[in-house]
């Protein structure tokens, strides 16, 4: 029996029937229905996300980020650096409001909860793969190469880190509303004012997402030139006028970050890199990114940098030939096919800006990276495939081919779910993110200092001191790994090392205020206290949002009884930290106390029984407080609530007893028969 001709289709089905036909064929299956299988897809992929913690950067991005607790801070926000908020040796090249006030709104509806922070991160992937798909439909003329390459991006495991790391979301933010400029701009053939200010609004609103949306100007203008349905019926000076208000306001972005912070990039984080190895460098990138994207393996959260010192480098030659493949590309396909050409473009252009390696932090490379330009090579994968597929049903007598083209495509597809769903997995912890990364990267210092950081948060000081000595020797100048070890050997006892490693992270970077006040709980322990007290005062100058600064030394201070000092810094650390400040609030009840200020000091023990209820302690500070107002029942209350968390408390056992003698009981109530 000989099997039909379009049975090949069926095997391949659901995925076939919407890809298949040529390119103004009608699709068989709606875009609803094509949609929610992309999201379908999308949620199997990234659905166990949401059982994710907070991991890496966003400790310090959410959790110790006073700019995402109040509405006070917008000014902040929009007016500084994202790392501003750690005081002056917060200088950074990166200018991302949009990332801290999404944070801010966050917050105010989850709280400290990771689950909130990432189900909007798994929105947003929503977003971007629904308006990829529409976006590529426009664009191509073909819903099978928007599907198509939707579904690949869908599935791609070098989007992860992206998506699975909540400090990640200005890449998902960025390029959702990029794919929705480039919707608008291949829309009608004569856009409407309405389509022409929700371009710039997108573009204005992308810029403050991340600094790479700017590239979006120099592709609007190569679209109008090249993609642009009615480009041949339009002049050059009606073609100028639609993107010159894009490329004014690239202009106005660059110069509001000249007045913010006096230049473009006020940071250069390699000096010592000259211009030819950071060209050098930056080819060997390109080949490291096409790895990525053709062949996903070896993730990792910290790709060590290796920058390349000669033009003859294998890494850097390859870099170079693929550099040069896509101009030659470009210029081949711009006439006949100039959308592909568009799409080739518009990786490489995304790309550009992170391969200065002159510009870039520690982690050169990264994953993240590639999840805006990969929007085009999704587009160049799903046309060439189809391209061989038309090709394929036009030759006759492929029905076997084309029939392992689909199951090698489909195991791809399965295969990329299985590897992101794993790889999500990897971000679920802080202490599985930086072991995992350890076993691929060992020479990442940056994971290995959070690791050894991790372990002394743990109590676990002698895995911690391993792993800080390691992360120091592979960087010598590393303030960070110096100020980790020295809180190790200070809590080993070994003080005259630690005061020794505090003093070289000072003298490295003087404008940074953890190191003044770990040495000034250093200089408290050996009974140097005026000494403590001035190095906790410059912790406070340097860093005058950091509660945890203002907390000890408001503590020192409060135990020199000077109360009015003590109480106005506790009061500022307890306003930057009200959800986790226990130390500071007890301490601040405490200098209410010895101020007279008794109502005060009971307001705060209220408070702070809703924040921390199971703390018997709190407990018995506010029953002794109430007994000694003369509120004998409600003392007797905390005393009771106190003792059910404590209850081998003699003291508060005996006050119970006290006080339930003295105390009048309610009468019975008379029972009528």
């Amino acid at each position: 029996m000989t099997m039909p001709e379009n049975n090949a289709d069926q095997i391949f089905a659901p995925t076939v029937r919407a890809i298949d036909g040529e390119a103004g064929r009608s699709a068989r299956w709606s875009d609803a229905t094509l949609v929610a299988l992309l999201l379908l897809v999308t949620l199997v992929c990234y659905a166990n996300t949401l059982a994710n913690s907070f991991v890496y950067d966003d400790s310090q991005q959410i959790l110790q980020n006073p700019y995402v607790k109040s509405w006070h801070f917008i000014p902040q926000i929009f007016g500084t650096t994202v790392w501003s908020f750690v005081g002056q040796a917060g200088t950074t090249n990166y200018y991302r409001p949009l990332m801290t006030f999404t944070f801010l709104i966050l917050w105010k509806i989850f709280g400290p909860i990771p689950f909130g922070f990432h189900l909007f991160s798994l929105l947003m992937q929503f977003a971007v793969v629904v308006m990829l798909f529409y976006a590529g439909k426009r664009l191509f003329g073909d819903v099978r190469v928007a599907w198509l390459a939707a579904l690949i991006f869908a599935v791609h495991p070098v989007h992860t880190e992206a998506v699975a790391w909540i400090a990640a979301v200005p890449d998902l933010q960025a390029t959702f509303l990029l794919l929705m400029a480039i919707w608008l701009l291949s829309g009608e053939t004569k856009r409407s004012w309405g389509a022409n200010l929700g371009i710039a609004v997108c573009f204005c609103v992308a810029l403050l997402c991340k600094e790479p949306a700017l590239m979006f100007a120099p592709l609007a203008v190569v679209f109008e030139h090249m993609c642009a349905s009615d480009r041949q019926q339009t002049t050059f000076f009606q073609k100028f006028l639609r993107y010159a208000p894009l490329c004014l306001l690239g202009v106005a972005y660059l110069l509001l970050r000249v007045a913010l912070f006096g230049k473009l990039a006020p940071v250069l984080q390699r000096p010592q890199l000259t211009w030819p190895q950071t060209i050098y460098s930056a080819f060997a990138l390109v080949l490291q990114y096409t790895r990525l994207l053709f062949w996903p393996s070896r993730l990792s959260a910290f790709h060590v940098f290796h920058p390349s010192t000669s033009l003859l480098d294998a890494s850097v030659v390859a870099g170079a030939a693929i550099c040069a493949a896509c101009v030659a590309s470009i210029l081949m396909l711009h006439k006949r096919h100039p959308v592909v050409a568009f799409a080739i473009l518009w990786l490489g252009v995304t790309l550009g800006p992170v391969l200065n390696a002159r510009w870039m932090v520690a982690n050169t490379m990264t994953e993240r990276y590639l999840y805006l330009p990969s929007v085009g090579f999704c587009w160049l994968v799903a046309w060439c495939l189809l391209q061989v597929w038309d090709g394929l049903r036009s030759s006759g007598g492929a029905r076997a081919l084309r029939l392992s083209l689909a199951c090698i495509l489909g195991a791809l597809l399965v295969a990329g779910m299985i590897a992101t769903i794993k790889r999500n997995r990897v971000w679920q912890s802080d202490l599985t993110l930086y072991t995992r990364t350890l076993e691929t990267d060992p020479d990442a210092y940056v994971i290995r200092n959070n690791l050894g950081s991790l372990y002394f948060s743990f109590g676990d000081l002698k895995r911690a001191e391993s792993e800080l000595s390691a992360a120091l020797a592979g960087k010598p100048d590393s303030v960070n790994a110096m100020n980790a070890l020295a809180m190790v050997y200070r809590d080993q006892g070994r003080y005259p090392e630690s005061r020794e490693l505090f003093a070289r992270a000072i003298a490295t970077k003087p404008l940074w205020g953890d190191p003044y006040f770990n040495l000034g709980i250093l200089l408290e322990k050996q009974g140097q206290v005026s000494e403590a007290l001035e190095s906790f005062a410059v912790a406070v100058k340097l860093a005058p949002l950091n509660p945890v600064a203002h907390y000890w030394y408001g503590d020192a201070l409060l135990k020199l009884q000077e109360y009015a000092r003590a109480e106005t810094e506790l009061q500022q650390s307890v306003a930057l930290a009200p959800e986790g400040s226990f130390g500071a609030q007890s301490d601040l009840a405490l200098a209410y106390l010895q101020t007279g200020q008794t109502q005060q000091a009971t307001n705060l023990l209220r408070n702070m029984i809703q924040q921390f209820p199971y703390y018997s302690t709190i407990h018995f500070q506010l029953a002794g407080l109430l007994e000694a107002q003369g509120q004998k029942s409600e003392a007797l209350k905390e005393f009771q609530a106190g003792l059910a968390l404590e209850p081998g408390n003699k003291e508060a056992a005996s006050a119970v007893k006290r006080l339930a003698s003295a105390t009048p009981q309610a009468p019975e109530p008379v029972q009528h028969r």
